[in-house]
């Protein structure tokens, strides 16, 4: 999965202080959370997030849930290739699915592949996509829209 590769790579970047704890799941929004929340509680964590993509969930039950059981999230609308493409530039318009997302990473990766992240195709733009999310409407009512950029201030903490 490309979230759990890029988090993996992302960790261990040198301006990374955090801890961090990659877990993959599938699921809803929902289930993330509660994963999240299942080993923040198991492990002691100091912070735990969930991170999603909007795509065709109603996001408010699983914000609901994070803030009821004290987990963070971070969203991406439509997806986290928006979060990725924001690496490379910065794109405002609408992006209606996630097809059209990895449609857009082609115009700068050619060869993009989800399940195969290069984390070299984007480590140098980490900080660019942490200000261009910042101009974005919002997540996850704006499209396109990331919150990522939230959980990877909070690692530098």
């Amino acid at each position: 999965m490309h979230r759990t590769a890029y988090f993996d790579a992302l960790k261990r970047e040198p301006w990374i202080s955090a801890r961090v704890a990659v877990a993959v799941e599938r699921g809803s929004p929902i289930e993330l959370v509660r994963g999240a929340h299942r080993r923040q509680r198991d492990n002691d964590y100091d912070e735990a997030w969930a991170v999603c993509d909007v795509d065709h969930y109603l996001p408010e039950a699983a914000s609901a849930e994070a803030q009821r059981s004290g987990v963070r999230l971070a969203w991406s609308n439509p997806c986290f290739e928006v979060w990725l493409l924001l690496h490379l530039c910065h794109h405002a318009g609408y992006v209606e699915d996630a097809k059209k997302a990895r449609d857009l990473l082609r115009k700068y990766l050619p060869h993009w592949d989800k399940t195969l992240l290069d984390f070299d195709n984007f480590r140098s733009g980490v900080t660019d996509a942490c200000q261009r999310a910042a101009r974005l409407e919002p997540p996850p009512a704006g499209n396109p829209s990331t919150s990522v950029g939230e959980l990877v201030a909070a690692l530098q903490r």
